[in-house]
């Protein structure tokens, strides 16, 4: 048991007054015990760090707003853990959790992984549900480069993450080599949805500012001409998006006139984010 290796599991936080108490609960009831807990805020203006506080073990660090990517980066460099673990604040977990996530890298068969599944916490709420139950499948994280568990050696050696990939900063190392997180058997963990239909028009606005990586976005021409597009074919790709959502998740109940708002704000908040992006070249949440 002692030889275990310690676990520096670094969270990014930004106003998460209503998340993060549950998130670091949950870390600190895990079975595997030798874990230090690093909080980056990336300025909070909220009660988050008066919560924080209330939290004895966990290590702070403050920055200004630069968002997650630079936040996990700054966090790293403060950790004393073999291991680096990146969480969400408003992520909660089973106690096996750390254990599970982590034994592929200590039995040295990965440098890195990610969990198996994500569940959504909060399916009462009617824009979360139109989101979906399940956030992430096994299928998905197959698929996905996110890494949630890397030595911390090879973090440094890889270059971290870059922030300019915004909300899928976390992905660098597979944008930038091609490398995917082994995918740990076993390792569950709840992810909260957002719950207002500003937080689902602001979710999207920041993926769609992170769209980075497609060479056809990067021409001006094209740019505008794909906005044009988005804005005059949207009524048609409302009634697309919000079938193909519902058939994705099973879930018919809530097609009208739920999921058509839902996707109504998706739909606006990711060419408001693309036009940040292109235009601003801003991507922060």
């Amino acid at each position: 048991m002692n030889n275990r290796p310690l676990l520096s599991v670094v969270i990014p936080t930004y106003n998460e007054e209503e998340d993060i108490e549950e998130c670091l609960k949950t870390l600190y009831n895990q079975d595997y015990k030798k874990i230090e807990v690093i909080i980056v805020d990336d300025g909070s203006k909220d009660k988050t760090l008066r919560i924080v506080h209330r939290f004895k073990k966990v290590k702070l660090i403050k920055q200004n707003h630069k968002g997650p990517g630079a936040a996990r980066n700054l966090g790293a460099k403060f950790a004393k853990g073999e291991i680096l673990i990146f969480v969400d604040s408003d992520m909660s977990f089973p106690k096996n959790f750390l254990a599970k996530l982590t034994k592929p890298i200590i039995e040295g068969k990965a440098i890195g992984t990610t969990r198996e599944t994500e569940i959504v916490k909060n399916t009462e709420n009617i824009w979360s549900r139109c989101w979906g139950r399940v956030r992430v499948r096994r299928k998905e994280s197959e698929r996905a480069g996110a890494f949630r568990a890397i030595r911390t050696d090879k973090f440094f050696e890889l270059g971290g993450f870059d922030s300019r990939y915004g909300y899928a900063d976390d992905q660098t190392i597979f944008f930038k080599y091609g490398i995917r997180p082994t995918v740990a058997g076993g390792a569950r963990c709840y992810h909260k949805n957002p719950e207002t239909l500003k937080g689902v028009y602001n979710q999207s606005k920041w993926i769609g500012a992170s769209i980075d990586n497609n060479l056809l976005l990067k021409i001006p021409m094209i740019n505008l001409f794909a906005l044009f597009i988005m804005v005059l074919f949207f009524p048609l790709s409302i009634i697309y998006l919000s079938l193909r959502k519902c058939y994705k998740n099973k879930d018919w109940e809530i097609f009208v006139p739920w999921m058509f708002i839902f996707i109504t704000a998706r739909y606006f908040g990711t060419i408001h984010g693309i036009i940040n992006k292109i235009y601003f070249n801003k991507n922060a949440r």
